[in-house]
């Protein structure tokens, strides 16, 4: 298959003015099926043809190039592969042949075109969907005056040619589809790829050699076909030039060398300890003395693109991961990345476009085992469009702290503790920067300055769970009750209240239609109203909902299938940051970490400071007051009036003010809110009890009970020790067993009453 991109002194008429001429010229065949195609039409109109390409062509000059001809040419053999038998004329071919071997050849034209767009490097070129572009499928060539048989007067010039001579023609536009972007294949400095200093990567002309190899690779791919020796397009071998070269060691690094680009030839002879001077297109080297020259024309003759199979081997092998953590030393799986460094005159705007010498670097990949070298931007590149993960392994956060530039984001991972992650983009907000996340990707922006982190890397440096001192530490300075009256305004003993607030997608469930002949009648809007009861331990860990897919889904009902949405939600919870520890830590995992180890966060001596109410604060600090209803008692004696409210909760009013005490928490103040579990655990000892001595009956029951346990223990519960020594006595059989005999000799002893 060869590719070709015609000069315009082919081009009848040239190519600066209307494409009329060209037009008309390439509907010289009439045929069934032979019309005018798109990227994405067909059988279009010549006229429309004309007007499309004629009318593209906004701030182009006179003298410019309006549009270029391009030429699809498969060999003999691709011809009766795609016809599918042999055959030695266009004419054998049935009717159905011949449209299918059309079909098939409209396909590849698109293909083909794919490749051209993205062989110009644009990032918003991506294919022939991009370009305006109209091609036409002929079935016959004729004899030009540069043909051997007309040279040789076997034939004549304009007769046909024998044989298949299936082959495209394609007019395709300067500019892009939306008139936006100039593309032309006759730019120079073809396809070299360059990271500039300030500008990123740069992507500059139209590689030949690439885009006629491209073409070759995607007919074989899309036709299954084994390319055969003189079917292919062949670059200039280095043989053709080698000669020219008199430098034994420039000689010996181009035969066994590939390279992409020139400048990466002048690196490989630094590498040599050659120093090197560029003038007017001439490069000079030069070592102990011996000096030659070369002429950039002749360096560029050995450039070679790549291959998509070298190309992926590439990719296959380099791990990102490893070359982040040690880009100047990375060197796996054969593959080496080196800096290519030369000076370049490109246009200085502030010299009123006057050319100035500017140094220019970028990277390259060498393949040690294929002796090839590219460049690095290729590579990502290349990975990118073929969907090859770079990322082979996961790095460390080491490893992502060190390519870290933002010195805000450093200094938060360095030297703050974080819980979560959205704790850290809060973090970032704080310091004025706006956050947008998009593909497990964060932006953090500010006055212009930009810094991207994966959400994979920013959750290294969370650490969801604190060791005991820590947390110990921070429950040692914290008053629950006076956060729950504060709020976020919380501060005291180096501690801070925060609010934490992201949106994150979540899985929501689509409720199917309700069945009524399965589930009966639907429940009342009340009861879909009505909440779940809360249980101790319970409260929610909002920030366990950053990322959805950690985020356990209710199991499916085998009745009926259920489905989910994802819906964007606002998440919000409350953090302590500790200025000590440069710690932030979430209130419900504060309360939990309490829970679990028995620990008070309300406690009527140590926190009862932050009770508003002077009063209530008298009675809390007295001993003797150990129930809600001998505090309550004291407070009236004090002359307050006490409301109380359908909640349980407590409104103590005293002339014109008022203070307002939640239940729970006043109980939390006297000791009573003590967790469920122990609570049962409690009631589980009482009915163990009546069991052991439910086999006595009436008044001598009643007494073993009242001497066992104690004549208070079951309305104060705050008998621990009789507790503890029923259980024991339930624990051990024997014990009981003596003691229930020793009681019920002393009740029924006649004599005791004497």
């Amino acid at each position: 298959m060869f590719a070709k991109v015609h000069p315009a002194e082919d081009v009848k008429s040239g190519n600066t003015g209307s494409c009329h001429d060209l037009v008309r010229y390439l509907e010289k065949e009439t045929g069934e099926g032979q019309r005018f195609f798109s990227h994405t039409e067909q059988d279009i109109s010549p006229e429309r043809v004309i007007m499309d390409i004629d009318g593209n062509k906004k701030a182009l000059g006179a003298n410019d190039a309006k549009f270029f001809m391009l030429s699809l040419n498969p060999s003999q053999s691709e011809q009766m592969h795609l016809i599918g038998r042999k055959v030695d004329d266009f004419k054998e071919l049935t009717p159905q042949e011949k449209k299918e071997v059309f079909q098939k050849l409209e396909a590849f034209t698109r293909s083909a075109m794919d490749e051209y767009a993205l062989n110009f490097g644009r990032d918003n070129i991506r294919g022939g969907q991009d370009l305006m572009y109209y091609a036409r499928v002929e079935t016959e060539r004729s004899y030009h005056p540069e043909d051997e048989e007309v040279k040789q007067g076997i034939a004549r010039i304009g007769e046909p040619k024998p044989g298949l001579n299936l082959h495209v023609h394609v007019i395709v536009s300067r500019k892009s589809l939306d008139g936006k972007v100039k593309l032309s294949p006759g730019a120079k400095s073809a396809g070299n790829t360059w990271e500039l200093e300030g500008r990123g990567t740069v992507k500059r002309g139209f590689s030949h050699e690439g885009w006629k190899v491209r073409v070759q690779e995607c007919f074989n791919r899309k036709f299954d076909y084994q390319a055969k020796e003189g079917e292919t397009y062949v670059r200039p071998q280095v043989s053709a030039e080698i000669g020219k070269i008199t430098n034994p060691e420039l000689k010996r690094i181009l035969q066994d060398e590939q390279f992409t680009a020139a400048n990466q030839i002048v690196a490989a002879m630094r590498e040599q300890g050659y120093t090197h001077q560029v003038r007017k297109g001439v490069h000079s080297f030069s070592r102990e003395g011996e000096v030659f020259q070369v002429e950039h024309r002749l360096l560029k003759a050995f450039e070679q693109p790549l291959s998509d199979e070298q190309l992926k081997s590439i990719t296959e092998r380099f791990d990102l991961t490893k070359y982040e953590a040690n880009p100047a030393g990375y060197r796996e799986n054969g593959l080496q990345v080196k800096d290519i460094s030369f000076s370049t005159y490109v246009k200085d705007e502030a010299q009123k476009g006057e050319k100035a010498l500017k140094e220019v670097a970028y990277k390259v990949v060498y393949d040690e085992q294929n002796h090839t070298t590219v460049s690095f931007a290729t590579v990502r590149q290349f990975a990118y469009e073929h969907q090859i993960n770079l990322v082979k392994s996961e790095p460390t956060a080491e490893a992502v702290l060190k390519k870290i530039k933002n010195p805000e984001l450093k200094n938060l991972l360095e030297n703050y503790r974080f819980t979560s992650a959205n704790q850290i983009v809060v973090a970032m907000k704080e310091q004025g920067y706006t956050h947008k996340v998009r593909k497990g990707v964060h932006s953090f922006s500010r006055e212009g300055e930009r810094v991207s982190i994966r959400h994979k890397d920013l959750k290294k440096f969370a650490d969801p769970k604190l060791e005991s001192r820590h947390m110990e530490g921070i429950i040692e300075r914290f008053n629950l009750y006076k956060y729950k009256q504060e709020g976020v305004a919380y501060r005291e003993n180096g501690l801070e209240a925060k609010n934490i607030s992201f949106l994150t997608y979540q899985k929501v469930p689509i409720e199917p239609e309700e069945d009524k002949s399965v589930t009966g009648k639907p429940e009342t809007k009340e009861e879909a109203q009505q909440p779940q009861q809360e249980t101790p331990g319970s409260e929610a860990h909002p920030e366990e909902t950053e990322n959805e897919a950690e985020t356990p889904m209710p199991e499916p009902d085998p009745v009926k299938s259920v489905k989910y949405r994802k819906e964007l939600k606002e998440v919000s919870y409350d953090v302590l940051f500790d200025r000590e520890t440069k710690t932030y830590v979430p209130i419900s995992a504060i309360r939990k970490y309490a829970y679990e180890n028995e620990i008070n966060l309300i406690d009527r001596y140590k926190h009862g400071y932050a009770v508003r109410n002077e009063d209530l604060r008298e009675c809390l600090a007295n001993p003797e007051y150990r129930t809600v209803r001998q505090i309550n008692k004291a407070m009236r004696e004090r002359g307050y009036t006490i409301e109380r409210d359908e909640a349980g909760n407590y409104t103590y009013i005293k002339g014109e003010s008022s203070f307002f005490m939640e239940r729970r928490d006043l109980l939390a103040f006297t000791g009573y809110a003590k967790d469920t579990g122990g609570r049962e655990r409690e009631r589980g000892t009482h009915r163990s009890a009546d069991k052991t001595v439910g086999f006595i009956g009436g008044k001598a029951k009643q007494k073993l009970i009242n001497e066992i346990l104690g004549d208070s223990f079951r309305t104060e519960r705050m008998l621990v020790g009789n507790v503890k020594k029923a259980v024991s006595l339930i624990q051990n059989p024997a014990n009981i067993k003596m003691m229930l005999i020793k009681q019920i000799g002393s009740f029924l002893n006649p004599f005791k009453e004497l």
